[in-house]
């Protein structure tokens, strides 16, 4: 056989590559390092995690990811990772990929939705878990410890999506480059992540090979808040990168017990001063405090040392340069080997750190810790007593832990109690059983009648209201079942306590038998209990966040104690209505631009939260209630309103909120639309009224803005609300009240026009103006003429909001009505001594005495209401899409009735006698004298002629608002319209233009050429005159008595549209409707 040997050139060659492979193998091992026998201890802490790092994820159709888990401590929920390629979302269930934990299940995100897989997952032991995807077959696996626990078909061919952030020990979303985590992170131990292309073999994946997308090495990870810690028991803690042998068992967890197997427990007490620091515009109050300081405090551990901590603390220094200072005093539980004296010094290292989460920041000096241990004796043996559910005897129980014994009717189930630390008194101590599980021993009566003889308990109080919840459906709900169900729940809500699901049940009872929209006797004397019963529930119900709320089909109740410290006002809204969907209500710091129906409360309710105190569970709770039936609130004492909103509340604990200065601002949605502009009123429900069943009563709530979806209240006080519709009025069609709206205007202005066409030709003609009739005359046309102008302008005005602008535009407008009126009843009174009293009348300074009473009278009623209140007048302001909303007026009812109505139904009354008087004084002058006189169609033409100039400068077309009912109520709006907006112009008509003198002198004076009259002088009195020496009335001749009468008459129409306070945001509510029953507007 032939035999290769080689020279020593050969042999050197051969030597020298050796070592150079071996040098090529030690560079590449120090320049990538593998993690095999390296976990990581994760603490649970927000702002300690390991990222990915220097690599990215690809698009993956098919992958394998693996994880080896490691948990030590019994927390409800976890997270071992989680992959997320959505930015725009932080809703947790859009996760990409992800694994967690709640209680004895394992959860599974993957592409947008969830699955919960059961299993039961104890505590210090390893569990290797994969999750296998194929698109192409649509098929997800779940292995743990290389068995198949779940598999399952979804029939969708998704891909994982490239780009995205991967955190080991968070549910991470990332917002605003932060990575925020969403649920409580991991406490104990992961390793081993590995992340293949491709879709493993069953028996590939407890091997050791490393993954081909992302590995367990290094150069993948961000090991900057964590580091690995070595541990020689992990699996593949010896393979290497080449290694593809099968990895041994899962071994179990390390020995850490001591030689007996028990690990000692010990206790700390720690005092803690920290600061908190944001970035925020409003300050974070106790309850962001709370969150944050509980994230950083629940995951405290080292290496073997589990703790868990409750917590007390208080606000020490109020913000000072953006940020707080609190005192904590926590007890931590801790099982560890170490001695207390070295685990408190471990404790304290632990809480000498900065914690960020977000915008907040916390940060801790060493000095301001203080850890020291302390003696808990156990609770002692107890026996409880009880007579619906059996006795029960529980053991010698740890602080901090639950003891459990069967029930005695159902043994299968379990009674707990717990043996809870007092953390002031730094002693253990029992809590009441729980005994929820356990059933009564006497079944309760099927029937709710035979529930009467039931006493509540305690104990016995859920099983009484679930069950009287279970009987509802079969009930007849009359009176009798009315009275024991409301007896029952009173029984229970006088109880101590009241848990979240008692609650929950009650309110259940109470919106099914809303929901049966009874509307009877029954209902109606249940009211008040109703309401005071849920009142109650939501300051007696339990709960630790900074709100609560129970919602169902139709009733909503939430209940917050805010920090007074930070509070600026706070918004109740219910956003969305539907009984086939239910409800969905929300709280914010500022108003609801958008809602059912909201209620915000000012920031000067602050000092009824109990700001004076530190302690913030002796701050006041604010509760809010939302009501979707409203046949719960029905009172018997209205006849022309019915409620046309949903009913919301709000209070304060312990307090009675009266006389605000800064009004509760309510919004509430119509459940019909007010189409028609009807009248609305705020009120609020008296628990006074109707003989102690209550009632709506509008005393201190006000009116701000109407449309025909919304209604906009102002109250000085909390209590229920609601906003009822005025039925006594028939709905205008909008296109009626739009053609309304313009005749008023336009009549206006047309008057304006001939008043001031009537006063110029009066003042400029010396003869026209000797008499007593023309001077009052022209004294009507100029407040008349000041009337329109004010009117005409006022809407314009009242644009510019401002408050003394306002408020002068409406004063101007109340004189001038008043003016207006007063010298109407002038004329009238003239009429009377002129045609009636005609001998021996003389008044003197006739015309100076009526001048004071004309513009004196409404001065003094105009100035008395100034000085009771400057504040009576104002804006009206109530749709921002009618031109003609903003409207300043008198805001006030009862100023309203007496200084407007009350004044202007006195004159009229007096009008309408005088001219009852004078036709009947002429139609005797003319009966007397149409017996010689062969003209009477003449003298009938001109009797018809001075009885409407009579109507229309008495006033007397204002009588049109009595005929505007039913059938005709269009009809005589339409009349009252146009004839009282035109007053002006009938006034040049009848004193103008069918005035023979008054002709004769404009052609004398204003007129050319053929037109032109020569100097006319043959000029008279215009009759008797009262205030003078009086001239001798012919009564034998009627053309001069005629004559007379149309030289003293006028005609006057006005229609003041606007003038009353109105509640739509239209202003076609006009005087013509002076039964109107205003609202009231805004007197802020």
């Amino acid at each position: 056989m032939r035999r290769f040997t080689g020279g020593p050139g050969q042999h050197s060659s051969d030597k020298a590559l050796c070592i150079l492979m071996v040098a090529a193998c030690l560079f590449l091992l120090a320049e990538t390092r593998y993690l095999h026998g390296e976990r990581l201890d994760l603490l649970g802490r927000n702002d300690k995690y390991v990222s990915l790092v220097n690599f990215s994820i690809p698009q993956l159709c098919q992958f394998t990811v693996c994880i080896d888990l490691n948990r030590t401590a019994n927390v409800s929920s976890w997270a071992a990772f989680s992959y997320d390629a959505n930015n725009t979302s932080t809703d947790i269930n859009d996760l990409e990929l992800g694994l967690s934990g709640e209680n004895k299940q394992l959860r599974l995100y993957l592409f947008g939705t969830r699955r919960d897989i059961v299993m039961d997952q104890a505590l210090f032991v390893w569990y290797s878990v994969c999750c296998l995807w194929d698109s192409r077959k649509q098929l997800l696996e779940v292995y743990c410890n290389g068995h198949l626990v779940h598999t399952e078909t979804i029939g969708s061919a998704e891909c994982l999506k490239p780009n995205g952030s991967l955190v080991l020990g968070h549910l991470h979303k990332r917002k605003d480059g932060f990575i925020v985590r969403v649920s409580n992170s991991f406490i104990g131990s992961l390793y081993y992540f590995q992340m293949w292309d491709r879709v493993m073999g069953q028996a590939e994946l407890l091997d050791c090979a490393m993954g081909s997308t992302v590995s367990w090495k290094e150069e993948y990870w961000n090991f900057s808040s964590i580091l690995p810690v070595a541990d020689r028991h992990l699996r593949c803690a010896g393979s290497s990168e080449a290694s593809s042998t099968r990895a041994p068992t899962l071994p179990p967890l390390p020995p850490t017990s001591s030689t007996n197997g028990t690990i000692p427990l010990s206790f700390f007490n720690v005092d803690m001063n920290f600061s908190l620091f944001y970035k925020t515009e409003r300050a974070p109050d106790y309850y962001d405090a709370r969150k944050l300081l509980e994230n950083w405090l629940e995951p405290v551990d080292s290496n073997q040392l589990l703790t868990s901590c409750i917590l007390l603390w208080e606000l020490k220094v109020k913000v000072k340069q953006m940020s707080q200072s609190y005192i904590c005093k926590a007890i931590i539980k801790a099982t560890s080997l170490e001695i207390p004296e070295v685990l408190s010094l471990k404790i304290k290292q632990l809480l000498n750190d900065t914690y960020e989460e977000g915008p907040l920041s916390l940060y801790v000096k060493p000095e301001d810790v203080a850890v020291k241990p302390i003696v808990l004796m156990d609770c002692p043996e107890s026996f409880s007593h009880t007579t619906s559910k059996g006795n029960y005897s529980w053991p010698l129980t740890s602080p901090a832990t639950k003891a459990e014994v069967s029930c005695r009717k159902n043994p299968l189930q379990s009674a707990r109690r717990s043996c809870a630390i007092n953390i002031e008194l730094e002693q253990a101590f029992w809590k009441k059983p729980n005994m929820t599980e356990c059933k009564l021993l006497e079944e309760l009566p099927h029937n709710i009648l035979d529930l009467h003889n039931i006493t509540i308990t305690e104990e016995n109080a859920l099983d009484v209201v679930q069950h009287i919840l279970y009987l509802l459906p079969d009930a007849t709900l009359h009176m009798e079942e009315l009275e024991i169900i409301a007896s029952k729940i009173s029984d229970i809500v006088r109880l101590a306590d009241m848990s979240m699901t008692l609650a929950e049940t009650i309110l259940s009872i109470l919106n099914y038998i809303l929901l049966q929209d009874i509307e009877d006797e029954n209902i109606r004397k249940m009211t008040n209990g109703i309401l005071k019963t849920t009142e109650e529930i939501g300051y007696k119900v339990t709960y630790t966040e900074r709100h609560t709320s129970v919602i169902t089909t139709s009733l909503a109740l939430l209940v917050m104690r805010p920090d007074p410290s930070v509070f600026e006002g706070l918004a109740f809204g219910v956003t969305s209505y539907d009984r086939a969907v239910g409800l969905k209500i929300n709280v914010q710091e500022n108003p609801f631009k958008k809602a059912l129906a909201s209620v915000f409360l000012p920031k000067s309710l602050k000092k009824f939260l109990g700001i004076e105190h530190a302690d913030p569970d002796k701050h006041s709770k604010i509760q809010f209630k939302f009501f979707g039936t409203i046949s719960l609130f029905a009172d018997d004492s209205l006849t022309k309103e019915r409620l046309n909103t949903y009913v919301v509340s709000a209070s304060i604990e312990n307090a009675s909120i009266q006389n605000l200065n800064e009004p509760v601002t309510i919004t509430l949605q119509h459940i019909d639309q007010n189409t028609g502009n009807a009248a609305v009123h705020c009120v609020f429900w008296d628990f006074q009224k109707n003989n102690g069943l209550g009632g709506w009563n509008t005393s201190g709530c006000e009116m701000e803005y109407t449309d025909m979806n919304y209604t906009i209240c102002f109250c000085n006080h909390l209590t229920h609300f609601g906003v009822l519709l005025d039925l006594s009025r028939t709905e205008i069609d909008i296109t009626h009240d739009r053609i309304l709206t313009l005749i008023s205007y336009a009549g206006c202005g047309a008057s304006s026009l001939f008043l001031g066409i009537t006063l110029v030709i009066y003042l400029a003609l010396e003869k026209l103006r000797r008499d007593n009739p023309s001077k009052i005359l022209l004294n009507l046309c100029a407040a008349l003429l000041m009337l329109n102008m004010v009117f005409l302008i006022n809407s314009w005005l009242s644009s510019f909001h401002q408050p003394g602008l306002c408020i002068t535009v409406a004063v101007l407008l109340h004189y001038f009505l008043l003016a207006a009126f007063t010298w109407m009843c002038l004329e009238s009174v003239h009429f009377y001594l002129a045609l009636v009293k005609v001998f021996n009348v003389y008044v003197p300074k006739y015309i100076l005495k009526c001048c004071i009473a004309g513009w004196g009278i409404p001065a003094v009623v105009i100035t008395v209401v100034l000085v009771i209140n400057k504040d009576f007048y104002g804006n009206g302001s109530h749709s921002e899409s009618n031109p003609f909303s903003n409207f300043c007026w008198i805001q006030e009812n009862i100023v309203f009735y007496i200084s407007v109505v009350a004044y202007v139904f006195l004159i009229f009354l007096t009008n309408t006698a005088m001219f009852i008087t004078v036709l009947l004084q002429i139609h005797s002058v003319k009966s007397r004298a149409q017996r010689r006189s062969r003209v009477w169609k003449r003298g009938f033409l001109q009797d018809l002629k001075s009885a409407f100039s009579l109507m229309f400068l008495l006033g007397l077309t204002w009588g049109f608002v009595f005929f505007a009912w039913g059938a005709v109520r269009i009809f005589f709006l339409y009349l009252f319209s146009i004839f009282n907006t035109l007053q002006g112009f009938f006034i040049f008509v009848f004193h103008c233009l069918m005035k023979e003198e008054v002709a004769k002198q404009c052609r004398v004076h204003f007129c050319w050429g053929r037109f032109r009259l020569s100097n006319y002088s043959d000029w008279s009195g215009s009759g008797a005159t009262a205030g003078s020496t009086p001239r001798h009335l012919n009564h034998k001749s009627p053309s001069q008595a005629s004559w007379s009468l149309n030289s003293n008459g006028t005609s006057s129409a006005f229609n003041v549209s606007g003038l009353l306070p109105r509640t739509s945001p239209d202003i076609n509510f006009r005087i013509a409707e002076v039964h109107y029953n205003p609202s009231t507007s805004r007197r802020w």
